[in-house]
């Protein structure tokens, strides 16, 4: 059984996910094809990137993740397939990967996609979800080796925004990198954190840390770990998103007292 995942923003309005699961299954009409969502916000990278680093290790080895959310497509940017010990990832090389790279580090090795036979016949300059990626993924499921497809390089591209950044001892910098369906921002702020802190998002100043949801007290704003590991600025019942008017990429700096 050969397991294919898709994440993309393409949403499930328009017909671009289904070309992309024709294209599979008109190569390997045995595949199975799961996927992780295509409800990314179109074209926020670090969404997906968190998105993919919460749901690739969940399933079973082999299992071959295709993620496209890509600003860049028609430029001059990579396609790029990566092998670990237990899975495949093919993507644009836009940062989508990089908390892949982040686990995974040295025992990944990274392919630039330069091999048409793998392409469909044409590749239109706006859709290599379906006509580069989609095909790549289907042969990989039937057997072809990811040295054929291209040759290994060492620079793949890395989000700065997997990182916070260090000003000072007590001052960092993070960015909001994901909003959830209920209204919750996670941040690049992993679980390993000061024992006081303060969030700061603009004007507003976030004091109150909570190990579990019902904790919480009326609108109170306060942040928690969330089941990925990441800090996410919430309200109980409510949307932090809506309260703070918030977006992806949003600075949110951490101040230790």
């Amino acid at each position: 059984m050969s397991v294919i995942t898709l994440l993309t923003d393409f949403g499930t309005k328009d017909y671009f996910v289904g070309a992309m699961k024709g294209v599979i299954l008109s190569i390997n009409p045995n595949a199975v094809i799961v996927d992780i969502s295509h409800e990314i916000e179109p074209q926020k990278v670090a969404s997906a990137s968190f998105v993919l680093s919460n749901a690739y290790h969940y399933f079973p080895p082999k299992t071959i993740h295709v993620v496209v959310v890509d600003p860049g497509v028609g430029s001059e940017r990579r396609a790029i397939l990566v092998e670990t010990p237990r899975y495949f990832f093919v993507a644009p090389d836009n940062g989508l990967l990089s908390f892949v790279f982040e686990s995974q580090d040295e025992m990944l090795k990274v392919y630039e996609l330069t091999n048409r036979e793998f392409f469909l016949p044409e590749v239109s300059r706006t859709f290599h979800g379906r006509d580069i990626f989609a095909p790549v993924a289907a042969h990989l499921s039937i057997g072809a080796l990811p040295e054929e497809m291209g040759k290994r390089i060492h620079d793949p591209v890395r989000l700065k925004a997997a990182v916070p950044q260090k000003i000072s001892e007590r001052r960092f910098v993070g960015e909001v990198i994901h909003i959830d369906r209920f209204g919750n921002l996670v941040t690049n702020f992993r679980n390993e954190l000061p024992k006081n802190f303060v969030l700061k998002m603009g004007d507003q100043l976030i004091g109150k840390h909570y190990k579990f949801y019902s904790e919480a007290k009326g609108e109170e704003l306060f942040s928690i770990i969330g089941s990925s590991g990441f800090l996410e600025i919430s309200i109980f019942q409510d949307s932090a998103a809506s309260r703070l008017k918030a977006f992806i990429g949003q600075k949110v700096e951490m101040l230790i007292p």
